[in-house]
């Protein structure tokens, strides 16, 4: 249980219930305007005027009117400093039908020909914010500006409307009508506040319910009240005047015991916060220390912090949950971390192999190339021109996966120098022109001498042409054409760009792998039927060649039309 109240306005003082013979006393007090009434039906004599001089009845109903509005005016104070919006309008009722009251009698004392009576308009004032504050049911916080606009500034305006309709001439048939509102205004509220009281007892309920019937019965008598002074006349002042007394007290003590009542729960929590903070504390430890709970720390929490068994096991669960998703998260960071420790180690050693392999692979290439100087007949040339060009490829694989290595751990590092592209493509037809002779193809150089020269790293370039051409060459029939092509265009960022193409005639890239194509190990060499074995590695590595230089490559085919090929490289 909780050692102090969650809400004040929440407590309910029906833990010891009204006693039936409070009830049966404030209900009397009630009946005795009505029993009045048939007391005066059974004895005519009753039925009788009762004057008085009107100053003295001006004077009373001032007093009365005055000292009503004080207490009104110490209510709406109270109210509006608890933030209690329901007695505060409440107390704004009561505070505007006693100014109008202690206005129109002081009015109508300065007249010498004015008759004794009590507007009804100040009745209505009281009964229209009664029924305002049937719409509050529990004190609500608001900002000051809200509550002025929502609360004074209506009040100020009806006020003087009110006021100002004392000064009026009005017709009997719309007081009839003002007492009739009045009336069914009072029973809506009383109903309203029955249901209110029955949901949260408000231990000065049954005098605030009396006196919403006591001010239906005033305005019910001044309708039938013809005669000045007689019974029924004093009888429907009286209603009136002890309904808005009885509110009065009712609400005045209603604010101030919530107000005392919230003292007591401050008080209250500063006395049992030290040890809620204490718990708290234990359990946040626990909790970051991942422990299960102890029996000794919940019996802790449940008696200092006022946690349900049920929210401890909940954020037990919850620390538990917490708890296991950071072991997963743990484990799985271990085994990105040996993963990528996995793939450094597997970079190493590939860069280790090939570079073991450079050295005689150059060796070889040298043997084969003084071998081919020498005297030799038509076959043995066509052999070694073979295994010479078998020998280049694989030393070009090789400075494909090294720099393909540089690339990846960002270590390339491009020699730009200016570079004559019909000389570079002329260099690459003369390297490739004994494969092209023995697959019976052709290379067309479409490369106008009129290029300028661009800033490139030519090593690079030279290879990614190779490369190009190598596949159109592998993955070709015999008797294709290919055709290398050069150009100049306007960049869509400004200035211009150089445009190379290789393109042959051959059955062309499936649609399914057109995306795939420059990704390592998958390349032309699993996306068109080769004549020659692939390894997948070269459009990996032009793309990379092309990337470096800020440019872009892209591939066009449809099977059975063959494939294009076309780099676009910005000005430096």
């Amino acid at each position: 249980m909780h050692p102090f109240p969650a809400d004040p306005s929440s407590v309910s003082d029906a833990s010891q219930p009204t006693s039936r013979w409070v009830v049966a006393g404030w209900m009397a007090i009630v009946l005795v305007v009505p029993f009045a009434l048939a007391l005066e039906r059974i004895f005519p004599a009753l039925d009788r005027l009762y004057p008085v001089a009107s100053p003295l009845y001006f004077a009373g109903i001032a007093s009365t009117a005055a000292i009503i509005g004080t207490l009104a005016l110490v209510i709406v104070i109270t109210a509006w400093q608890a933030l209690d919006n329901r007695m505060l309008a409440v107390g704004l009722g009561l505070l505007g039908g006693a100014a109008t009251a202690l206005v129109h009698a002081l009015w109508a004392a300065s007249q010498p020909d004015a008759t004794p009576e009590c507007p009804i308009i100040s009745l209505a004032i009281v009964g229209i914010w009664i029924v305002i504050s049937t719409f509050e049911a529990s004190p609500v916080a608001q900002d000051r500006r809200q509550r002025a606009w929502r609360y004074v500034a209506p009040f100020t305006m009806l006020l003087a409307f009110s006021i100002g309709w004392l000064f009026v001439p009005v017709a009997p048939e719309i007081e009839a009508l003002i007492r009739l509102v009045t009336v069914i205004a009072c029973g809506f509220a009383l109903w309203q506040y029955i249901q209110l009281y029955r949901r949260s007892s408000i231990r000065l309920s049954p005098a605030f319910l009396a006196a919403l019937a006591l001010l239906g019965e005033a305005t019910t008598i001044q309708q039938i009240a013809a005669p000045v002074y007689d019974l029924s006349f004093w009888l429907s002042h009286a209603a009136g005047i002890a309904a808005l007394a009885l509110m009065a007290y009712a609400a005045f003590f209603e604010v101030r015991d919530r107000r005392q009542r919230g003292l007591i729960d401050r008080a209250a929590f500063e006395l049992v916060r030290p040890a809620m903070v204490e718990a708290i504390d234990a359990l946040v430890e626990a909790l970051e220390r991942r422990e299960p709970l102890s029996v000794e720390l919940r019996t802790r929490l449940q008696r200092d912090a006022s946690l349900s068994p049920l929210q401890i096991d909940a954020l037990e669960n919850l620390a538990i949950t917490a708890a296991r998703e950071q072991r997963q998260r743990e484990e799985l960071e271990q085994l990105d971390a040996m993963r990528q420790q996995s793939e450094r180690n597997v970079t190493l050693l590939a860069q280790m192999v090939i570079h073991d392999l450079k050295n005689p692979l150059t060796a070889l290439i040298g043997f084969l190339e003084l071998l081919s100087t020498g005297e030799l007949n038509d076959p043995q040339r066509a052999l070694i021109e073979s295994a010479l060009r078998t020998g280049r490829n694989l030393a070009g694989l090789v400075d494909d996966l090294l720099d393909l290595a540089r690339y990846n751990e960002g270590r390339l590092r491009l020699r730009l120098s200016d570079v004559s592209l019909p000389d570079l493509c002329a260099e690459c037809a003369i390297e490739l022109s004994g494969w092209l002779a023995y697959e019976s193809k052709t290379l067309i150089l479409d490369v106008p001498q009129t290029l300028p020269t661009i800033r490139a790293d030519s090593r690079l370039l030279r290879r990614v042409l190779l490369n190009l051409l190598s596949n159109a060459l592998k993955h070709t029939p015999y008797g294709t054409t290919i055709m290398l092509r050069a150009w100049r265009e306007p960049h869509p960022d400004g200035g211009e760009q150089t445009v190379i193409e290789v393109a042959d005639t051959g059955p062309g890239i499936p649609p399914d792998q057109i995306e795939r194509i420059f990704e390592p190990f998958v390349g032309a060499g699993e996306s068109r039927p080769a004549r020659q074995s692939s390894t997948g590695l070269g459009l990996a590595f032009c793309k990379m060649a092309v990337d470096a230089h800020g440019g872009t490559i892209e591939v066009s085919s449809f099977p059975g039309d063959g494939a294009t090929f076309r780099i676009r490289l910005p000005d430096r």
